[in-house]
Formats: C-alpha cells, structure tokens, sequence
C-alpha cells in the first residue's frame, strides 16, 4: 500500500463513523484468473441471465480473460408478452434534478396505493431510500419499509408478513431477492444504476480505459449499469405463473441513444408511458385473483 506507483491498481481509503480501511484493488483479474484456468484443465461453464450486455457476452468475457469457444443464450421459460409491463412514465423529472424525490413521491403514490403496496422501490443511493421513505410515510396510507432500518433479512421477512408494503431499498435488493407471487407485482427503480462518477474503482478504470485509446462511457460504464439493471428487472418475474409491472423513472432510456443499448438488454416486455395504463393492467392482475380465490373456494366446497 506504501508504494502507489503500480499500475494496474487503483488505491483508495475509505471512512465511516466506526472504521477507516486503507484498499487497493486491482482494475481486472483477467490475466490472473486466466492463469487459473490454465492451470486447471477442464469444461468451465460460466452461466447467468446478466452475463450479456445487448447480446453481446465481450464484456464479460474480457472481465475475466476468457477466450470461450462456444456462447449461446436460451430463451426465457417466462412469458414477458403475457406476464409484465413495462414504464417509463410520461413527464419525468432529470434524474439529477433538485427534488427528485418529492417529484416521484407525488408521480407514484396513487399507482403504489392502488395497488396495495406489493412493491419494491429500488434506488441508485442511501440518501434516494432515506429521501423517498420519508415522503411516502406522508403520502400513502400504507406501511413503507426502509432499508437501513433493520437487517436485511427482518427487512424482508416483515415485508412477507405485512403482504401490503411499500419496501423501498438499494445495494443487496437488487440482486439475490426471491420474492414470487401476489407478494411483490410492482418493481419501481429510481434511474439507471449507473455508478456514481466519483467511485474511486471507476475513476481508474476509465483512466486505465482511456490510456489504452478506448470510449469509457461505451465500454466501462455503460455496461456496469446495464448489467445491474437487468439485475433489478429480474426482482419482477421469477416463475411462470409471476405477474407484475416494471417502472423506471428515467426519460434516458427512451431520449438517449445509449438508452436503446439497456431496453435491448431487457426481456421483451411490452412498454408503456402510461402510469394509468399500468394502474389498469395490475387491477386486473387483482380481479383475476380474487377471481381464483373464489373458485377455489367454490372447488373446496
């Protein structure tokens, strides 16, 4: 750590109120996870439903150093056609714009109290989950859950429990959550999960990307976000008989070039800019429980 002329690190420290870590770690494992391979003959399969980025597995396999000799994706048992709906809501405030949270609190109260909570809000930063907490504790009738306040897995088991809660939460609840069912039918994300600019592990990627005569934004940074995107999206539909709608409040996926690049990525999920259009597609999901319920119990009797 004394000696930060290396290349191909990054050194940084970080300070909390109850600790300081001194870090360095490398920008790619790709010439030592090579090695590994090298050293261990054998099939090594490398499987996942985010490892491409617009169908595209380079990014991936550059990560790690890999020279596959065969990539392939299969297609989803999941019926998106039939299963989702996807918005990007009309009259978006910039996702960077003073009051962003108050501006999405009064954009999505009716659609998540409509819905009876059920919801996952998914945020890109702590201070975006403490803000949005704050605002629908006032503006819905209905538990809001927030992240920081308990432990992820009483977080999670109290959303269970409750069966009509607004969860709102970033980090951990983007990936590794498997909540299936009526119990989550609204996944709502802030913006696009791009990484905050001042990351010191970025910062020295893109200089590291840009010495080597690469497009940062192209090859770092907007393959990180679509990566996690697609990370979030797959909160939604976990199973075949899941149903349920996505929101992302972002104008950039439809208003900037680069925005085709993350919809591409996506499953094929029908879009909408209509937040009425997607109150009216989860009352139906509601009747059509009901629905069940009812002949179900009809079929007991």
């Amino acid at each position: 750590l004394c000696d930060t002329s290396i290349t191909g690190y990054s050194y940084w420290y970080e300070c909390t109120p109850r600790h300081f870590s001194l870090n360095i770690t490398p920008l790619s494992v790709a010439d030592k996870f090579h090695e590994q391979i090298e050293q261990k003959k054998g099939a090594w399969i490398f499987t996942s439903a985010t490892l491409a980025v617009d169908g595209d597995f380079s990014h991936f396999s550059q990560r790690l150093g890999l020279k596959p000799i065969e990539q392939f994706s299969l297609e989803s048992p999941f019926d998106y056609q039939q299963q989702a709906l996807l918005c990007v809501p009309r009259f978006l405030p910039e996702p960077n714009s003073y009051g962003l949270a108050d501006k999405l609190v009064t954009m999505l109260t009716p659609l998540i109290q409509s819905n009876g909570g059920r919801c996952f809000f998914l945020c890109t930063s702590h201070q975006m989950v403490r803000d949005l907490a704050e605002g629908f504790r006032q503006s819905l009738d209905l538990p809001v859950l927030a992240q920081g306040e308990m432990t992820k897995q009483k977080l999670l088991a109290e959303y269970l429990e409750l069966g009509n809660a607004l969860l709102i939460a970033t980090g951990a609840f983007w990936e590794g959550i498997d909540v299936r069912g009526q119990a989550l039918s609204c996944v709502i994300i802030d913006k696009l999960p791009f990484t905050a600019p001042d990351d010191p592990l970025l910062k020295a990627r893109i200089e590291d990307c840009q010495v080597r005569g690469g497009d940062p934004f192209a090859q770092v940074q907007i393959p990180d976000a679509v990566i996690t995107l697609k990370q979030g999206v797959g909160r939604l539909i976990r199973d075949e008989q899941d149903k349920g709608v996505l929101v992302i409040c972002d104008n950039r996926l439809v208003t900037r070039p680069y925005g085709a690049v993350f919809l591409r990525s996506l499953p094929p999920i029908p879009r909408t800019r209509s937040v009425d259009e997607v109150e009216n597609f989860l009352s139906l999901l509601t009747n059509n429980d009901v629905e069940q319920v009812n002949d179900n119990q009809h079929s007991e009797a």
